[in-house]
Order: C-alpha cells, then sequence, then structure tokens
C-alpha cells in the first residue's frame, strides 16, 4: 500500500499545496441502533483503535477523529459526517478512513454523489474491511456494496416497523414519550401513573374550555400565572432542568389543542396516529381517525368522558367578537350548542 504522500499526491500542485497548508486524515467512525448486533466489536471506541492502528502502521498523519454516535445511515444529516463534508470542502483533508462503506451511509445514490466529491477534491478514501482504497481505482465492485447497505438499511427498518405495528395492534405503549399529565410506572414501562402536579392543570383547562375560554386565552393565563409548561415539566419531574429555556412557563395554543384533543385523558390508549411514508423520511405524517386503534381504559383517567366530550362541543361551536378576546358565558356557549343541534 502507498504511503500517505505518494498514495494522495496527484500532481506537482498538489504537493505544493500539501506544503504550504496543514492536511490531515480524517478516521470517521459511526454507530447507530441497528449496528448493536454488531456487539463491542462495533463500538465507536473500538472503531477508533481499528483506524489509528491503520493510520499509524500506514503513516497516515497528523490525523483526528470524527464520529456519529447512535445516528442511522440512511440520514447524512448527521453532526459528525457534516463536518466530513465541511472540512473536505475546505481543502483541509488529504485522506478519509471509515472501517467499511456502510459507515459512510446506507444511500447508494448519496453515497454515490460522494464519492463524486471525493474524486473532485482529489481526496483519496480507504474502508479497511472492504478493502477499498481508492488510489488504485481498480474497485469496480463498491458501487453494488453501497446499494447492498442501503438493502440492509430498507430491511432493517422493514423489521422495526413490523415489531412496532405488532405491538401498536396488542394495545403497548410505542412511544418513548408520555403524555403530559402521566408518568411511567418505575417497575413497569407500560403502565402509567398518573403525575397529580399536572394532572390538575390538565383538568383546568379542560374546565376552563367548558367555561367558555379560547385556547389562546387559556395559554396566555397559564403564561402569566407561571405554569412551567409540560416540556419544562416533563424535566423537572427528576429534580432538574436539563436543558435551557429561554421562559419555561411559556405556554403556546397549539399546546393545549393538542391536550384539549387527547383520548389518552379518558384512560385509553391511541396507538396508529402518525406514520412516515419511507424509511429515508424524518417526516411523520397523522392518520385520519378511523385508521387510530383505541383500546379502552389502560390507564388511569384524569378527565370524565362528560367533560372531554362536552370540551370538544365547546371549542368547536363557541364565537367570539374579532374586537377583543373576552369569552362568552358557560351558559352561551350550551345555549349555542342547543340550538345548533336543533337545526
Amino acid at each position: 500500500m502507498p504511503d500517505a504522500q505518494s498514495a494522495a499526491n496527484g500532481s506537482d500542485c498538489r504537493k505544493e499545496e500539501v506544503m504550504n497548508k496543514q492536511i490531515f486524515t480524517i478516521l470517521y467512525e459511526r454507530l447507530s441502533v441497528d449496528d448493536d448486533r454488531d456487539g463491542e466489536s462495533g463500538s465507536i471506541q473500538n472503531q477508533k483503535m481499528l483506524l489509528e492502528a491503520h493510520a499509524q502502521k500506514n503513516g497516515y498523519e497528523p490525523y483526528y477523529h470524527v464520529w456519529d454516535d447512535g445516528v442511522s445511515g440512511s440520514t447524512f444529516q448527521r453532526p459528525g459526517w457534516q463536518k466530513v463534508v465541511a472540512d473536505i470542502e475546505g481543502g483541509t483533508v488529504l485522506l478519509l478512513v471509515c472501517k467499511d462503506m456502510s459507515r459512510i451511509g446506507r444511500d447508494y445514490l448519496l453515497v454515490g454523489m460522494f464519492m463524486q466529491t471525493l474524486r473532485d477534491k482529489n481526496v483519496q478514501l480507504i474502508a479497511i474491511n472492504d478493502g477499498v482504497d481508492t488510489s488504485r481505482k481498480d474497485d469496480d465492485f463498491t458501487p453494488f456494496r453501497n446499494i447492498l447497505n442501503e438493502w440492509y438499511a430498507r430491511d432493517c427498518s422493514k423489521k422495526i416497523r413490523a415489531i412496532f405495528r405488532a405491538k401498536e395492534q396488542e394495545g403497548k405503549h410505542v412511544s418513548p414519550a408520555v403524555p403530559y399529565g402521566y408518568l411511567r410506572d418505575k417497575d413497569d414501562k407500560q403502565k402509567w401513573v398518573v403525575d397529580e402536579a399536572a394532572a390538575v392543570v390538565v383538568r383546568r383547562i379542560f374546565d376552563m374550555i367548558i367555561d367558555g375560554h379560547g385556547v389562546a386565552q387559556i395559554a396566555r393565563t397559564l403564561t402569566e400565572e407561571k405554569v412551567l409548561n409540560p416540556s419544562a415539566h416533563s424535566e423537572t419531574v427528576g429534580g432538574e432542568m436539563r436543558h435551557h429555556y429561554s421562559n419555561p412557563y411559556q405556554w403556546r395554543s397549539t399546546v393545549v389543542a393538542t391536550i384539549i384533543d387527547r383520548r389518552e385523558y379518558l384512560g385509553h390508549t391511541v396507538n396508529c396516529k402518525s406514520f412516515k411514508d419511507s424509511y429515508k423520511s424524518k417526516q411523520r405524517k397523522f392518520t385520519s381517525q378511523d385508521e387510530r386503534l383505541i383500546f379502552e381504559n389502560t390507564h388511569p383517567a384524569i378527565v370524565s368522558e362528560e367533560v372531554w366530550n362536552n370540551a370538544q362541543r365547546l371549542r368547536r361551536t363557541i364565537r367570539r367578537s374579532p374586537k377583543n378576546d373576552m369569552p362568552p358565558s358557560r351558559l352561551t356557549g350550551l345555549l349555542y350548542w342547543d340550538s345548533c343541534c336543533q337545526v
């Protein structure tokens, strides 16, 4: 195998560039949840040891590590990978070394585009376990290997979706998030228990809707009274706030509206609420109401069915003057609903 200089220097101009600018070798490591089956041998630390040993043996210095831990290869919007691309575009990279081609990514079209970028920038790529070294220009199998890597990612995605779908159809909680007002039972992660501090706020929101208040006014009231919003509250449950909030008491109308719509407060589990068109897509779409699976009485209710139904009706029937945000009385709202029913 050629040494670092002879392998990457393509011309006298390139030699002069190396002499006048500090050029580096990047050792790139990536690990995702799908790679856990590789065990400790596939860990970030072991990848680092493998790449360092290869770089030192072949004189690929100076070098530095860039890695993405817990990020799927199906996306190229990875923090570490974005740095790799930026450094290559900036002309400070002579050589990129990784464990295998799947570390770069599992989308063969995007990997192919990146390979062209390497050629344009005269950057050498070495994938140790796959025997890839672009300085030799003799690996015609690399494009097919990239396709196989994408098929692997697609197959893993199908299996994971099938597992989640089976759990959803059994009525199990599959989302890592728990609705505001509930906590996971410490002894049984599938069991929800009432978070009384938050439940008081949830009941108050429903009562305010029934009393004729709009979601915007409710949000302003909770903000003015310095009630922790759901995100901030969920963090303080553990005893400390881990993220910095410009205003942890800021409530938004959309948050209030979401709370009012959730059937989980009736004690029901609602599954299959969203989906993705493709394993490559990061955007989730909402399903229609008739596509969702509802399992009743799976956990303690925070509001009664009567309160929940009244809140849905009044929220959709109360009308306000555009000149002010003063809510009509609860009685006015009920009379308006009655008149609608009689039409």
